[in-house]
């Protein structure tokens, strides 16, 4: 048959193994402790068989000698003695009884003797050599003679007894002998008769309990350490399963635990405390363990199924009223929570300095000390524990979205935030991914896209060449053709247009940065514009510095930025106005800007300024006009990339952009920083008309 070690036989049997090495543990430990108490038990005796060689023997002796030198003093003292100490006269004189006891002494302090051997007077003469020999001849002998210095004994351990601190209270006489003499046949039941039958009836017991106290010791360790892994589980399943008493409040269980080991702890005092033979000894001790170890098996394998379930903490009372006050607390404001805070800290406070102070209690001010230390680390624990939150928010602004905040550490409402938190960012990341998913298709499409288009795009503009070659009479094919021109160049342009804001868009633009004449390049720009202005007849105002403007850029991108702004201008400006450039300085800046007015309600087109500058907005919505609407995207993005900062403000009609870049500063030259001009004489302001412009040129 198959064993399964969680099935609920094997359980089982470790629950009666338990019990069973419960019993003989508690047995084994009661019957040596029950010896050591009658000083049956010594380490010397282990390997002892025989009474008149123990240990406990010489114990017997030594109480039989501080008998005697009790019961001489009050022999001697006479008729002076007290009533109680006639008492134990009488209970002494009783033990030495002629005839009735095995133990045999002849006592000599001066000339008087004291015996208690049969056919004796008081003040009998007595020769020491003879009276030691028939003490010699008993058994067991013991001489302290101090009148000619002779000790001798053949008792063990009976010299130290009278030489290491034993009662010698009538002893250290100087005329006096003691010879005590032993009958080792035991033939008188005395005291030391009743000794030497209870060590033959307890002493083999020793090697029995030793032994089955340490096996019993291993053997209970392992099944314990068995049912605390095998509790709550079954064969074949994950899950920890509960008892009916695993409901009980854990406050509550531990209580009554302590309330039943308190009830049997007396008990076991009662029995202990009881004259009990060995068969005694074994059932009483048996009975109490087996219900001992039944009641702890209960409380301590419920609190392991609690905690292999983590919820010996839910199950108690405390926290029942941890949550009930948590939920008072959370149905009241912020400043209600606070004030209960507070009252109830003061409230502990007064009560315990009252009772350190006032009353003087130690305990009292221990209790002021340890509460205030816990206040204190519940204080330091929570601003640490918002410092880390801080942190994690911080690192979330500076777009570490990935970052977590560690809530293994946290607790109560900063552990609910901080989990609020490191969701709000993982959206957030989200989020980013998919706009920069999107971004990224849109990009790869775009190019896909144009670089589709180019293919066909290029044999349609060959063809329209190779037709314009041709000397055609119709006027309208011509037209045809005409129209076919323009509109596959128009086609080609919003496909290099869609290329390269693709590119830019995706952070594929090499920029060389150099040192830029700014106002050089503007003046450049403005003259290849000449023509489209002239045919919209649109007056430029420049207002530009007289000294050289210098920035950091690149310079082709920069060319196409301010190209692209000119480019928006002659597209959208209205016809026969005026349209101003002019560079100036602004907080060690350099901005350049270019006002026109449209020839298209801007303020009913367009709601937002910031709007034009998206890919494929237009500033004629009905897109009549040429233009693919990415100009401006393009200049804005090409600035951000160089640095720069890109604006566009629209008053009304008035449509004004503007580019700016850090004013560039060589640190190796002498020359200062350039300012902003003191007056109008430091500016070249050109206001050309058409006219003038081609006539100037």
């Amino acid at each position: 048959m198959e064993s399964h070690p969680y099935s609920y036989g094997t359980k089982l049997t470790g629950l009666i193994l338990h019990l069973f090495f419960t019993v003989v543990l508690t047995i084994a430990v009661f019957l040596l402790a029950s010896m050591l108490s009658k000083n049956i038990f010594e380490l010397s005796d282990v390997g002892t068989e025989q009474f008149l060689d123990s240990g406990y023997y010489t114990k017997c002796i030594e109480k039989k000698c501080d008998d005697l030198s009790d019961y001489l003093r009050l022999l001697i003292k006479g008729e002076s003695r007290t009533s109680e100490e006639n008492r134990r006269y009488l209970q002494y004189t009783n033990e030495f009884k002629s005839g009735e006891s095995n133990f045999c002494y002849w006592y000599r302090i001066g000339e008087a003797w004291y015996t208690n051997q049969p056919d004796t007077k008081e003040g009998q003469e007595f020769d020491v050599e003879a009276v030691l020999m028939e003490a010699k001849t008993m058994g067991n002998y013991l001489i302290y003679d101090l009148v000619d210095k002779e000790f001798g004994t053949d008792i063990n351990g009976m010299a130290d007894y009278f030489f290491g601190g034993g009662n010698q209270m009538l002893w250290p006489a100087d005329d006096m002998t003691l010879i005590i003499g032993i009958d080792t046949e035991l033939s008188a039941e005395d005291d030391i008769y009743e000794a030497s039958r209870e060590y033959e009836q307890l002493h083999p017991w020793i090697k029995v309990c030793i032994f089955c106290g340490l096996v019993s010791l291993m053997g209970w360790i392992i099944s314990l350490v068995y049912l605390t892994l095998a509790t709550g589980r079954r064969t074949g399943e994950e899950k920890i399963h509960l008892n009916p008493i695993d409901k009980i409040k854990t406050e509550i269980l531990v209580a009554a635990f302590i309330f039943m080991m308190a009830e049997l702890v007396i008990l076991i005092a009662k029995v202990n405390s009881e004259e009990w033979a060995v068969y005694g000894i074994i059932v009483a001790s048996g009975t109490v363990s087996l219900v001992i170890d039944g009641l702890f098996l209960i409380f301590y394998l419920s609190m392991v199924r609690r905690m292999k379930v983590e919820m010996l903490w839910e199950t108690s009372v405390a926290c029942w009223l941890e949550r009930g006050i948590r939920k008072v607390f959370a149905r009241q404001k912020t400043t209600v929570r606070v004030l209960l805070l507070f009252a109830g800290h003061m409230a502990v406070c007064f009560i315990l300095a009252v009772g350190a102070f006032y009353y003087r209690s130690m305990t009292a001010l221990v209790l002021l000390l340890l509460f205030s230390a816990g206040e204190c680390y519940m204080i330091l624990r929570k601003a640490v524990e918002q410092y880390q939150i801080r942190l994690g928010v911080e690192k979330i602004r500076d777009g570490a979205l990935s970052g977590k905040i560690d809530i293994e550490q946290l607790h109560g409402e900063e552990k609910s935030l901080a989990e609020a938190i490191n969701n709000i960012g993982e959206g957030l990341l989200h989020a980013v991914d998919d706009s920069t998913k999107n971004e990224r298709m849109k990009a790869d499409l775009i190019t896909n896209v144009s670089h589709d288009i180019k293919t066909p795009l290029t044999s349609i503009i060959n063809y329209v060449n190779l037709m314009k070659l041709e000397k055609i009479d119709n006027e309208r094919v011509q037209g045809y053709i005409k129209i076919l021109d323009e509109k596959s160049q128009r086609l080609k342009q919003l496909t290099a247009d869609l290329v390269e804001a693709s590119k830019i868009s995706s952070g594929n633009v090499k920029l060389d940065m150099q040192v830029i004449d700014l106002v050089e390049l503007v003046y450049q720009t403005s003259g290849e514009f000449n023509e489209k202005f002239e045919q919209k007849e649109l007056t430029i105002v420049t207002k530009l510095p007289k000294t050289a403007v210098l920035i950091r850029a690149d310079g082709r991108q920069l060319y196409r930025v301010i190209e692209n702004l000119y480019n928006n201008v002659a597209k959208y400006a209205l016809e026969k106005t005026r349209v101003y450039v002019d560079i100036a300085y602004v907080e060690e800046k350099v901005v350049f800007s270019i006002k026109n007015v449209s020839e298209h309600s801007l303020a009913r087109e367009n709601s937002n300024a910031g709007d034009l500058t998206e890919r494929f907005i237009r500033g004629d919505s009905s897109r009549t006009t040429e233009g693919s609407g990415l100009g401006l995207s393009i200049a804005k993005s090409l600035t951000v990339l160089m640095g720069g900062v890109f604006d566009i403000k629209v008053d009304g009609d008035l449509f004004k952009a503007s580019i700016t870049f850090p004013q560039y500063v060589d640190e190796n030259s002498s020359n200062p920083k350039m300012e902003e001009p003191a007056s109008e004489d430091d500016y070249e302001i050109e206001e050309l008309e058409p006219e003038e412009r081609t006539e100037k040129e």
